[in-house]
């Protein structure tokens, strides 16, 4: 069988809803809505695909991505985010379509596919894509009560943690973007790091309705941490979190996690993913205490030789100077320019 593919355009939208909806292993960030906040925030040309049978119509898969310029090269790519994997239905041939993917790049073009242990799809090797490692991730199973994945799941670290925080009266209420913002933008500014604009989260919001959510901690009126998740049918995904430095002795992030996975196991949240980080640092190291299957996390790129446009490395070489220049990197200006940039 061989196949083509094509730009989705907004007259595909309804097509592209109903296949991503249909799809098991579909996440957040193959969705029209994370499609519409995206290019709309960014103004990255859209470069969705939808893949047909060759002389068909309707779509036997699809794949989520943005061309994205650099200085001398385009790329294209899902941003801001761990999945953009393509979907594909039943019984297609996932070389014969990461090879026709990997067509029409043009000489400096390269196309990065994000994908996770998780997922199963095979094919990029015999299809002639370089891999790079990225992460990992954890995926906790929340089809069980509370109390039962915190006595299995979490480390005893974690629920002393936990009950310390709870003790020192941290509470955890629902809150919109616009009150998580200025925590989020205080902590890129102490990691050094270019932040969001707040209309993309105002945007996003706006797009996914309910299936975003937020929420604070607080102790005495102060808001000491706080959580954005995103969920699509039964998976959840902490996107991002923020946090007061001066506040850590109290633990509001694991109260935040506590509160989070809680949640889940009360709703129709079968998995909590917690996104990526990267062994050896201290967020994996956090977010490995409350449980989960772990699962590598790699881009794969075509060209090969072009595999170093998904490489992470840099960023973690320029991070200790980055937190020197933090309120220059997050200037309202500079920061969202950066972060247009950068695409991670």
């Amino acid at each position: 069988m061989t196949y083509e593919s094509r730009v989705a355009t907004a007259d595909d939208r309804d097509r592209w809803r109903r296949f991503v909806t249909d799809h098991p292993e579909a996440t957040v960030f193959h969705s029209w809505a994370w499609h519409g906040a995206v290019r709309d925030a960014f103004d990255y040309q859209p470069a969705h695909r939808l893949i047909t049978e060759r002389g068909g119509s309707e779509p036997v898969g699809i794949v989520p991505g943005f061309s994205v310029p650099g200085v001398f090269e385009r790329t294209l790519v899902n941003p801001f985010c761990e999945y953009g994997f393509p979907l594909l239905a039943d019984g297609v041939d996932s070389v014969a379509v990461l090879r026709e993917l990997a067509d029409g790049l043009g000489r400096t073009g390269a196309r990065i596919l994000k994908d996770a242990g998780w997922t199963g799809l095979a094919g990029y090797n015999p299809a002639g894509y370089g891999a790079v490692r990225t992460g990992e991730v954890s995926r906790l199973d929340t089809v069980r009560a509370f109390e039962t994945v915190r006595e299995q799941s979490f480390t005893g670290e974690a629920r002393r943690c936990l009950r310390s925080a709870l003790d020192n009266g941290v509470t955890v209420r629902p809150a919109s973007v616009t009150e998580y913002y200025p925590l989020y933008l205080s902590t890129m500014r102490r990691l050094g790091s270019p932040q969001f604009p707040e209309t993309f989260f105002v945007d996003l919001a706006g797009e996914l309705g309910d299936d975003l959510s937020v929420f604070l901690a607080e102790r005495d009126g102060d808001t000491i941490g706080g959580i954005l998740l995103l969920d699509f049918g039964s998976a959840r995904i902490i996107w991002s979190n923020a946090s007061q430095q001066d506040a850590w002795e109290y633990h509001p992030n694991y109260r935040l996690y506590a509160a989070v996975i809680e949640d889940a196991c009360a709703t129709d949240i079968d998995v909590v993913d917690f996104g990526r980080s990267r062994p050896g640092t201290g967020v994996h190291s956090f977010k490995q205490q409350f449980g989960g299957d772990p699962s590598p996390l790699s881009s794969f790129v075509t060209p090969p030789h072009r595999a170093n446009r998904a490489s992470l490395e840099g960023y973690g070489r320029v991070a200790a100077v980055a937190e020197r220049l933090g309120r220059v990197v997050t200037n309202p200006i500079v920061g969202p320019r950066l972060k247009r940039f950068i695409h991670e």
